[in-house]
């Protein structure tokens, strides 16, 4: 449990702007916040990311459903931990479930529905009952920042019968591109409207407190009569923009502010992670209440690069910036997502490679993500249908996804690579993903515990301290990101929260003794694994018990 003490007396300023400058029209709103109680359930919860398209279709349309979700819940978590047939994970992502004339959803056209090709709303309903019967936590994407050309709002707006300024519009073009150098300006209807992406998704206009009130409310639905956990929210940074600022402006941050005091008003225990694809100073604001956190994008090149490159000091550098940015462990970790390659792809099929980068995921602080078929081995490069491939369930036809051909070719490795083949071998990519799991489901000092770095004799070691000092219970986890085995491993650290006293090093995989260290007074301690070997890209997780 955490408990925010908070008196917050808050004048946020929105800017009421023409499309190509601000004005100086304000409105102020005075809230006053006292003792908000928070309950960060996401600190001990594995996300797992689903393409409901690709996942799993049990109507034989050749396409996921919610139905779909619902039948291999099991697989995700059976609800009963002492089990070893499930993944483990406690919490499920669904990329946009709302009407949309596209194949991803991104561009939305009703926000209170369910694309009928996923199912009904009352699936939906089933969907979050079984979930949450098995401790599973249902969080849906929301894509606020635009809508389809094509949803009514827009539609109106653009024949000019109804909700003009719910957009952006001018009457000649602006001379400016995007922050990408994109085409942001499109034309309808001998006007222009606004729309970073593309001209199919016009950008709502959020200096028009009726579209707050509207998303708002839509929030408000989501939670109150349908009972979804929380909220992925996409590109948060591009929600108002100042003229040719079109991203991270101050009316943005404003606008978040006053969202977050809205919906700890609903629930606080409603989560909002925001996507804001940017540098970790640049998402930092977002992460200080104005979200509860979002993801760490950085933090997942360094990852890969580090394994790729042999070497801890991205890594290092990385998580040390991390750790001094963030509130603790609020902040969003992961390989890949459905935007990027990958990450087997990244590691050219190496499966050494995609173990060891499953159990730093899942030893490092913050929340981790993993994106369906990560954990056995999907592969997937640009374009975008082709990192969102289906699910790779057997070998046998259509790889179990369907019994009709599906909407998009599956990958060409699904006889080798898949749920039924990996399940049943010991040294699996997925057998890695569920050991290290469960550890993590277990053990607190994994989950939100604090990080120290550790350093060593090998710039190819990655090495840190995981302690929670509630339960007094610690862990020294060490990851050799080199191609050769390592010997002889020395480990040192300056300063941690450590009670001074000798701890013996046991290998909680294996309950193996490892060796020792004699902590001093300051947490300090230098020593060496001796007649030890870690092998190429693999791990040890050593829990320190008083000699």
């Amino acid at each position: 449990m955490r408990f925010i003490s908070l008196l917050l007396l808050l004048t946020l300023v929105f800017c009421s702007k023409e499309a190509t400058g601000t004005s100086d029209r304000i409105s102020e709103t005075t809230i006053n916040l006292d003792n908000i109680e928070t309950n960060p359930w996401w600190n001990d919860a594995v996300f797992y990311e689903i393409f409901v398209r690709s996942f799993y279709d049990s109507n034989a349309d050749g396409v996921g459903d919610l139905q779909g979700i619902i039948q291999k819940l099991d697989y995700l978590n059976d609800g009963n931990p002492n089990t070893d047939t499930d993944l483990g994970v406690t919490a499920l992502w669904l990329m946009p479930i709302f009407p949309s004339p596209s194949y991803h959803g991104y561009d939305v056209t009703d926000y209170r529905n369910i694309d009928e090709e996923y199912g009904t709303m009352n699936d939906f309903k089933a969907l979050i009952t079984a979930a949450h019967a098995r401790g599973i936590k249902i969080v849906i994407d929301f894509v606020g920042n635009h809508t389809s050309d094509q949803h009514p709002w827009f539609t109106a707006s653009a024949s000019n019968e109804s909700k003009r300024d719910w957009y952006l519009w001018n009457s000649n073009k602006p001379s400016y591109n995007g922050p990408w150098g994109q085409e942001v300006w499109h034309e309808r209807n001998s006007s222009y409207y606004y729309g970073v992406f593309w001209g199919g998704m016009p950008d709502l206009n959020y200096t028009n407190q009726e579209v707050t009130n509207e998303i708002k409310n839509t929030l408000r639905f989501w939670k109150e009569e349908v009972g979804v956990d929380g909220f992925r929210i996409d590109a948060v940074k591009h929600w108002i923009e100042n003229g040719n600022q079109q991203e991270n402006t101050a009316a943005t941050l404003a606008w978040w502010r006053d969202l977050y005091i809205f919906k700890n008003s609903l629930d606080p225990g409603l989560m909002m992670v925001g996507e804001a694809w940017t540098s970790t100073q640049n998402i930092a604001p977002y992460s200080d209440k104005r979200l509860d956190y979002c993801f760490e994008f950085d933090l997942s090149y360094a990852l890969i690069d580090g394994i790729n490159n042999q070497t801890n000091s991205g890594l290092k550098s990385k998580m040390s910036e991390i750790i001094s940015t963030y509130e603790p462990n609020q902040y969003g970790t992961f390989l890949t997502n459905h935007d990027q390659d990958r990450s087997f792809y990244r590691f050219g099929m190496h499966e050494r490679k995609a173990k060891l980068a499953a159990r730093i995921l899942l030893s490092l602080p913050g929340v981790p993500y993993i994106y369906y078929g990560e954990e056995v081995g999907m592969l997937g490069q640009k374009p975008d249908e082709d990192i969102r491939r289906p699910m790779q369930w057997t070998s046998s036809a259509n790889a179990g996804f369907s019994s009709t051909q599906p909407w998009h070719p599956l990958n060409n490795n699904y006889a080798n690579y898949n749920v039924a083949n990996q399940q049943s071998e010991s040294e699996s990519i997925w057998s890695q993903y569920q050991i290290w799991i469960k550890q993590r489901t277990r053990n607190t000092a994994l989950r939100s515990g604090t990080y120290d770095f550790i350093e060593s004799n090998n710039s190819r070691m990655f090495s840190y301290l995981r302690t929670d000092s509630e339960s007094n219970t610690s862990f020294v986890v060490i990851h050799n990101l080199s191609s050769q085995n390592t010997d002889d491993i020395t480990i040192r650290i300056n300063n941690s929260s450590l009670t001074e006293g000798t701890y013996n090093l046991i290998n909680i995989l294996n309950n193996q003794n490892m060796g020792s260290v004699n902590v001093i007074s300051s947490g300090a301690f230098d020593t060496t694994l001796s007649e030890v070997t870690l092998a190429a890209y693999s791990s040890f997780l050593l829990k320190l018990e008083e000699s």
